[in-house]
């Protein structure tokens, strides 16, 4: 009865949100922006979360349903993928259930990202999804991980993965550097390399050069101990993929992170040029679950840990890549646009009797 509550108040403050945002966005003249529509919605989390109601957020998650990689616990095998990196959201999705996830990618210095509008969202074979372009917007790593260290994501005992990028290879270092200056000790931590995301065309190189990745690998295996998950991007071609995942294999404690967005220009979308404000961005939603659940099968052989990250909206999908030899499935659309289906989820793989497979690589 309490996820029916909640869900249906989410969507139904999420609905009028976005009638009432673009209603005064078209006639105040400026183009239609989602950004601002997701931005209440954060302030609305953050007001529920200092109100006795946020009590009524907790669920709890069945023992069998954990996942343990290389010492990380995952209380499920659902995850949040690095899309976000506002922390009473996130401390909501553990509280109905996350087993753990990563937070957005971050670099040393604060960035603005793109121009916006930025973010939109758009109907593809009749289901919903989002394409942006937000270009890496965040606050630094030295300032997130200060208000991390404030917040109450660590009393959940669940892993938190820590997404670095750079416009060059040495960006990456130094962001690694700096958020181990904070988090060194803090077992139940990984960090996540963002070779891959479609609004850094710099950082793109990485998966272009193998060379670069792999003295990025080395430096970051000599530089810390915790477990580092390499994101790749289903734009990648079936060769490409194995020739970078055999790699990674290579060195200890790893994780794959397969799925990311697939970059898409607005009119490929049936968007106005200028919807997105550098004209393209990164696509995401359920049309790409065929690629994400062919790229588990492809790269299981290699028996490193794979996070299944892209088109997963349903238990069913879940149970496909799980099966076919993911350790952990990660989402970003799905808990954009209704994040308590976690619980039904999480209650769903429980009565199927669903016991995760621990995966130590």
């Amino acid at each position: 009865m309490r996820v029916t509550y909640f869900s249906f108040k989410y969507k139904l403050i999420r609905f009028l949100a976005k009638t009432i945002v673009y209603a005064f966005q078209l006639i105040t003249f400026q183009k239609k922006d989602l950004e601002t529509v997701v931005n209440i919605g954060k302030a609305s989390i953050s007001i529920l979360l200092k109100t006795p109601v946020r009590f009524m957020t907790q669920f709890s998650v069945s023992p069998k349903l954990a996942v343990n990689i290389y010492g990380l616990k995952f209380a499920s095998p659902i995850t949040f993928a690095a899309y976000e990196a506002h922390l009473p959201l996130l401390e909501l999705f553990f509280r109905i259930g996350i087993g753990g996830g990563c937070i957005k990618t971050m670099m040393v210095e604060p960035q603005k990202g793109n121009k916006r509008p930025r973010l939109q969202q758009i109907k593809i074979d009749n289901q919903w999804s989002l394409i942006n372009a937000l270009g890496l917007p965040g606050k630094g790593i030295n300032t997130m991980s200060k208000l991390l260290k404030g917040s109450k994501l660590f009393d959940f005992n669940r892993a938190i993965g820590l997404s670095i990028g750079g416009h060059h290879c040495d960006e990456y270092k130094a962001a690694l550097n700096q958020y181990e200056s904070h988090f060194s000790n803090n077992k139940n931590m990984y960090y996540e390399i963002n070779i891959s995301c479609p609004n850094t065309q710099e950082g793109q190189d990485l998966a272009h050069n193998l060379d670069l990745l792999k003295d990025l690998l080395i430096y970051a295996r000599d530089h810390t101990t915790k477990v580092i998950s390499v994101k790749l991007t289903p734009d990648l071609n079936d060769n490409q993929l194995l020739e970078i995942a055999t790699l990674i294999s290579k060195f200890d404690k790893m994780i794959i992170n397969i799925g990311n967005t697939t970059k898409r220009r607005c009119e490929e979308v049936g968007l106005a040029k200028n919807a997105i404000s550098i004209g393209a961005g990164g696509l995401s939603g359920p049309t790409l679950f065929n690629r994400t659940f062919e790229m588990v099968k492809l790269l299981k052989p290699l028996e490193v840990p794979l996070i299944a990250t892209g088109g997963i909206d349903s238990v069913e999908k879940i149970k496909q890549c799980l099966d076919a030899g993911a350790s952990l499935v990660g989402m970003a659309t799905t808990l954009v646009m209704d994040p308590f289906q976690v619980i039904n989820f999480n209650k769903k793989l429980e009565e199927n009797s669903y016991v995760s497979k621990s995966a130590q690589g």
